[in-house]
């Protein structure tokens, strides 16, 4: 887990919402006091999905935080996606809604195919997933400490 210090220089750049899932909680809203009560409770064993927003499209609101959830898969997103706007959804919902999640759905969390789906399109982005407790990173990652950060313009 980063440490408080951290975080508060992530939210400085990224205050548009936050949200996590571990392996047995899952929290999303625009406080950050409330947010840091939930991680609070994250066991030091639970492995989880960090997620600070920083709104490019949808309007900041709870539901267009991250993660998203379909039949319990989690699904955060840093960076920007080339898909057609829908309603208030943001760019990260649309892609998990009908691309991710259904590819995940008739080929399994993990495969191939849901693999090579997500490097057709994911570009320069970085996407995170939790299913049942097992992540799976899409995209360049920085391991530091045994965290995994998806940028570190935080530094």
């Amino acid at each position: 887990m980063p440490s408080l210090d951290t975080l508060a220089k992530i939210k400085k750049l990224n205050h548009n919402g936050y949200g996590f899932v571990s392996t047995n909680h899952f929290h999303k809203g625009l406080d950050y006091r409330t947010f840091l009560r939930h991680l609070s409770e994250v066991g030091d064993d639970e492995d989880c999905i960090l997620h600070f927003r920083l709104a490019t499209n949808g309007s900041i609101c709870r539901a267009n935080c991250h993660p998203f959830v379909e039949n319990g898969v989690y699904f955060a997103h840093n960076g920007v996606l080339n898909v057609y706007p829908v309603g208030d959804m943001t760019d990260s919902e649309i892609a998990f809604r009908t691309m991710v999640y259904p590819a995940i759905k008739r080929y399994g969390y993990g495969s191939q195919e849901v693999y090579r789906l997500i490097n057709s399109f994911i570009g320069y982005s970085r996407f995170a997933l939790m299913y049942r407790g097992e992540v799976r990173l899409y995209g360049d990652y920085t391991k530091i400490n045994g965290v995994y950060y998806s940028n570190l313009r935080w530094l």
